[in-house]
């Protein structure tokens, strides 16, 4: 996707959020995101599903360290 900031603009998208690829008869959109095709909108799709699983591996790690260390905080103290 395009992120660059000639892009951020809140005007018309004139061109494909995906393939920057020219917009046919039909625009496909996803959470106000155009998109020239079904495959281009298919495309977005797993993008988002596959940074939404990213994020909870993160979020278990972020715990499962969490725990580490206030486990080993907590033996310490102990002694």
């Amino acid at each position: 996707m395009r992120n660059s900031p000639q892009y951020l603009r809140n005007d018309a998208a004139k061109r494909c959020a995906i393939c920057d690829g020219k917009f046919g008869l039909i625009r496909h959109y996803s959470w106000r995101t155009a998109f020239c095709s079904r495959k281009c909108a298919d495309r977005f799709k797993s993008r988002e599903e596959s940074d939404r699983r990213w994020l909870l591996r993160l979020e278990a790690a972020r715990q499962t360290i969490a725990v580490g260390i206030t486990g080993f905080r907590n033996s310490e103290a102990a002694q």
